[in-house]
C-alpha cells in the first residue's frame, strides 16, 4: 500500500509540474492557480487510473512469472505501460489547450517511467534478506 502511495504521490507532482512549464495553462490563468488545480486533479484522478491498472497487472506479473524475477517483472510491467501510454496517446487526440502531440508523447512516456520505477522496481532485493544471520564459511577463524 506504501508503494501506491508514493507512485500516486510521484505521479501527482509530476502532472502539476509538467502542466506549469509552459503556456498555455490547462487548470488556470497563472502558474500557481495551474499547478493548484493541476495538484488535485491529479491527487483525485490518479489513484483511481493507478487501481484499475496497477494492481491488476502486478497481480498477473506476480502470478504468471517467477517470483525470483522481480527485476524481469519489473520490466515486463514497465514495457506493459509504455504500450499502454502509447495507446492513449495514438488514440485520444490532442485538445487546443494542450501542447501538441510531441509534448503529449513525452508526458505520458515519463510517467510510465516514473510509475515503473517507483511501483515495480524491487528497491533493497540485493544479496540477503533483511533479518537473516549470515553463516559462517568454513575459511572463517573463529576467535576465542
Amino acid at each position: 500500500m506504501r508503494r501506491f502511495i508514493i507512485t500516486v504521490l510521484i505521479a501527482t507532482v509530476l502532472h502539476a509540474v509538467a502542466c506549469i512549464i509552459a503556456p498555455p495553462f490547462e487548470f488556470g490563468n497563472n502558474r500557481a492557480e495551474c499547478f493548484f488545480f493541476a495538484f488535485v486533479s491529479g491527487l483525485l484522478g490518479f489513484p483511481v487510473m493507478f487501481a484499475v491498472v496497477l494492481l491488476p497487472l502486478r497481480w498477473g506479473l506476480r502470478r504468471f512469472m517467477p517470483q525470483r524475477m522481480l527485476r524481469a517483472q519489473a520490466i515486463v510491467g514497465g514495457s506493459a505501460l509504455s504500450g499502454l501510454a502509447a495507446a492513449w496517446v495514438f488514440t485520444h487526440p490532442t485538445l487546443p489547450f494542450q501542447h501538441g502531440f510531441y509534448v503529449h508523447w513525452l508526458f505520458w512516456s515519463t510517467v510510465a517511467i516514473a510509475v515503473t520505477i517507483s511501483f515495480f522496481w524491487p528497491f533493497g532485493t540485493r544479496g540477503t534478506p533483511p533479518n537473516t544471520v549470515l553463516q559462517p564459511t568454513g575459511t572463517a577463524r573463529r576467535v576465542c
